[in-house]
Protein backbone atom coordinates (compact mmCIF):
# COMPACT_ATOMS: atom_id res chain seq x y z
CA UNK A 1 0.00 0.00 0.00
CA UNK A 2 1.65 3.46 -1.17
CA UNK A 3 1.01 6.60 1.41
CA UNK A 4 0.17 9.51 -0.73
CA UNK A 5 0.32 13.10 0.98
CA UNK A 6 -2.15 15.30 -0.85
CA UNK A 7 -1.28 19.07 -0.35
CA UNK A 8 -3.77 21.14 -2.00
CA UNK A 9 -4.16 25.05 -2.77
CA UNK A 10 -4.40 27.75 -4.61
CA UNK A 11 -1.20 28.40 -4.97
CA UNK A 12 -1.04 31.67 -5.67
CA UNK A 13 1.93 31.78 -6.05
CA UNK A 14 3.34 28.93 -4.88
CA UNK A 15 6.25 29.58 -2.14
CA UNK A 16 9.19 27.39 0.32
CA UNK A 17 6.52 27.30 3.06
CA UNK A 18 4.39 24.68 0.62
CA UNK A 19 7.25 22.94 -0.68
CA UNK A 20 8.98 22.47 2.89
CA UNK A 21 5.19 21.71 4.73
CA UNK A 22 5.24 18.71 1.87
CA UNK A 23 9.17 17.86 2.62
CA UNK A 24 8.49 17.67 6.09
CA UNK A 25 5.62 15.85 5.71
CA UNK A 26 7.54 13.00 3.51
CA UNK A 27 9.82 12.19 5.64
CA UNK A 28 8.22 12.27 9.12
CA UNK A 29 5.09 9.92 7.71
CA UNK A 30 7.72 8.29 5.19
CA UNK A 31 5.26 9.04 2.46
CA UNK A 32 5.63 7.47 -0.95
CA UNK A 33 4.65 10.55 -2.68
CA UNK A 34 3.50 14.27 -2.23
CA UNK A 35 0.63 15.26 -5.15
CA UNK A 36 0.58 18.85 -5.15
CA UNK A 37 -3.43 19.76 -6.24
CA UNK A 38 -3.89 23.38 -7.07
CA UNK A 39 -7.02 24.54 -6.86
CA UNK A 40 -9.06 25.71 -9.75
CA UNK A 41 -11.21 27.90 -7.91
CA UNK A 42 -11.32 27.91 -3.91
CA UNK A 43 -14.72 28.19 -2.42
CA UNK A 44 -13.02 30.30 0.45
CA UNK A 45 -11.32 32.69 -2.43
CA UNK A 46 -14.09 33.40 -4.86
CA UNK A 47 -13.64 37.38 -4.66
CA UNK A 48 -9.75 37.25 -5.17
CA UNK A 49 -9.01 37.39 -8.97
CA UNK A 50 -6.53 34.60 -9.33
CA UNK A 51 -4.15 34.17 -12.36
CA UNK A 52 -5.24 31.81 -15.21
CA UNK A 53 -5.44 27.99 -13.95
CA UNK A 54 -2.64 27.30 -17.10
CA UNK A 55 0.04 29.91 -15.20
CA UNK A 56 -0.43 28.56 -11.44
CA UNK A 57 0.17 24.77 -12.90
CA UNK A 58 3.58 25.84 -14.50
CA UNK A 59 4.72 27.60 -11.09
CA UNK A 60 3.61 24.68 -9.03
CA UNK A 61 5.79 22.42 -11.75
CA UNK A 62 8.82 24.97 -11.84
CA UNK A 63 8.43 24.40 -8.16
CA UNK A 64 8.66 20.76 -7.88
CA UNK A 65 10.90 20.19 -10.42
CA UNK A 66 13.93 17.61 -9.53
CA UNK A 67 12.25 16.19 -6.13
CA UNK A 68 11.09 12.71 -7.34
CA UNK A 69 8.56 12.08 -4.57
CA UNK A 70 6.72 15.47 -5.54
CA UNK A 71 3.89 15.13 -8.12
CA UNK A 72 1.26 17.61 -10.18
CA UNK A 73 -2.49 16.21 -9.57
CA UNK A 74 -4.45 18.68 -12.51
CA UNK A 75 -7.70 17.09 -11.28
CA UNK A 76 -9.23 20.38 -9.70
CA UNK A 77 -8.59 22.17 -12.78
CA UNK A 78 -9.69 20.26 -15.32
CA UNK A 79 -12.99 20.10 -13.36
CA UNK A 80 -12.63 23.92 -14.17
CA UNK A 81 -15.00 24.29 -11.18
CA UNK A 82 -14.95 25.74 -7.58
CA UNK A 83 -12.81 22.91 -5.91
CA UNK A 84 -13.83 20.99 -3.31
CA UNK A 85 -11.22 18.37 -1.54
CA UNK A 86 -13.68 15.79 -0.73
CA UNK A 87 -14.21 15.54 -4.19
CA UNK A 88 -10.66 15.50 -5.00
CA UNK A 89 -10.00 12.80 -2.38
CA UNK A 90 -12.97 10.82 -4.04
CA UNK A 91 -11.31 11.14 -7.08
CA UNK A 92 -8.13 9.84 -6.09
CA UNK A 93 -9.58 6.99 -3.99
CA UNK A 94 -10.60 5.74 -7.11
CA UNK A 95 -7.30 6.30 -9.16
CA UNK A 96 -5.15 4.46 -6.70
CA UNK A 97 -7.51 2.06 -4.88
CA UNK A 98 -4.67 0.60 -2.97
CA UNK A 99 -3.49 4.07 -0.98
CA UNK A 100 -3.79 5.65 1.79
CA UNK A 101 -4.33 9.08 1.73
CA UNK A 102 -2.61 11.62 4.35
CA UNK A 103 -4.54 15.40 3.42
CA UNK A 104 -1.52 17.79 4.79
CA UNK A 105 -2.69 21.15 5.70
CA UNK A 106 -1.26 24.29 7.47
CA UNK A 107 -2.98 25.20 11.59
CA UNK A 108 -4.34 27.95 10.07
CA UNK A 109 -6.67 26.38 7.85
CA UNK A 110 -7.73 23.56 10.86
CA UNK A 111 -9.49 26.59 12.53
CA UNK A 112 -12.04 27.19 9.58
CA UNK A 113 -12.07 22.37 8.78
CA UNK A 114 -15.42 22.65 10.17
CA UNK A 115 -16.63 24.97 7.24
CA UNK A 116 -15.26 22.72 4.42
CA UNK A 117 -17.47 20.86 1.89
CA UNK A 118 -17.97 17.06 3.93
CA UNK A 119 -15.88 17.35 6.64
CA UNK A 120 -16.44 13.92 7.44
CA UNK A 121 -16.41 12.50 4.09
CA UNK A 122 -12.54 14.09 4.05
CA UNK A 123 -11.58 12.12 7.12
CA UNK A 124 -13.16 8.50 5.65
CA UNK A 125 -11.08 8.95 2.82
CA UNK A 126 -7.65 10.96 4.46
CA UNK A 127 -5.73 11.30 7.69
CA UNK A 128 -5.71 15.06 8.46
CA UNK A 129 -2.36 15.81 8.85
CA UNK A 130 -1.40 19.50 10.71
CA UNK A 131 2.26 21.10 10.27
CA UNK A 132 2.76 24.01 12.50
CA UNK A 133 2.44 27.60 11.16
CA UNK A 134 3.62 30.49 12.82
CA UNK A 135 0.88 32.43 14.82
CA UNK A 136 -1.12 29.71 14.47
CA UNK A 137 1.04 27.12 16.33
CA UNK A 138 -0.83 27.40 20.03
CA UNK A 139 -4.45 25.86 20.49
CA UNK A 140 -5.05 23.81 18.09
CA UNK A 141 -9.09 22.87 18.18
CA UNK A 142 -9.59 19.41 19.24
CA UNK A 143 -13.06 19.01 17.08
CA UNK A 144 -11.07 16.88 14.68
CA UNK A 145 -8.53 13.68 14.52
CA UNK A 146 -5.04 14.46 13.36
CA UNK A 147 -1.57 14.03 13.48
CA UNK A 148 0.75 16.88 14.17
CA UNK A 149 3.88 17.17 12.28
CA UNK A 150 6.79 20.27 13.27
CA UNK A 151 8.55 21.52 10.51
CA UNK A 152 10.77 24.74 10.49
CA UNK A 153 8.87 27.82 11.49
CA UNK A 154 8.88 29.88 8.01
CA UNK A 155 6.34 32.84 8.08
CA UNK A 156 6.09 32.58 4.42
CA UNK A 157 2.91 33.47 2.84
CA UNK A 158 1.55 33.87 -1.22
CA UNK A 159 -0.34 36.97 -0.08
CA UNK A 160 3.07 38.64 1.18
CA UNK A 161 4.60 37.55 -2.01
CA UNK A 162 1.73 39.14 -4.37
CA UNK A 163 2.33 42.40 -2.09
CA UNK A 164 5.85 42.55 -2.46
CA UNK A 165 5.55 42.19 -6.08
CA UNK A 166 2.87 44.87 -6.60
CA UNK A 167 5.48 47.54 -4.42
CA UNK A 168 8.39 46.11 -6.43
CA UNK A 169 10.42 44.62 -3.64
CA UNK A 170 12.25 41.67 -4.04
CA UNK A 171 10.70 38.11 -3.19
CA UNK A 172 14.05 36.33 -3.68
CA UNK A 173 14.22 33.20 -1.01
CA UNK A 174 10.61 33.46 -0.49
CA UNK A 175 9.64 30.87 -3.77
CA UNK A 176 11.73 29.70 -5.76
CA UNK A 177 13.79 31.08 -8.72
CA UNK A 178 12.60 29.36 -11.40
CA UNK A 179 8.74 30.81 -10.03
CA UNK A 180 10.11 34.38 -9.97
CA UNK A 181 11.59 34.32 -13.60
CA UNK A 182 7.82 33.05 -14.30
CA UNK A 183 6.27 35.68 -13.07
CA UNK A 184 8.54 38.36 -14.14
CA UNK A 185 7.80 36.76 -17.79
CA UNK A 186 4.24 37.05 -17.51
CA UNK A 187 4.13 40.05 -15.61
CA UNK A 188 1.79 38.63 -13.00
CA UNK A 189 0.66 40.05 -9.59
CA UNK A 190 1.77 43.81 -11.00
CA UNK A 191 -1.71 45.12 -11.13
Amino acid sequence: MKKIGVLGGSFDPIHFGHLLMAQSALEALKLDAVFFVPAFCSPFKTKHPLPAASKRLVMVKEAIKGNGAFKLYDGELRRGQVSYTVDTLNELKLSYPRSKFYLLMGADNLRTFHRWREPQGILKTARLVILNRPGFDKNYPKRWPYLKINMPAVDISSSDIRQRIKTGRSTWYLTPKAVIRYIKRHRLYIK
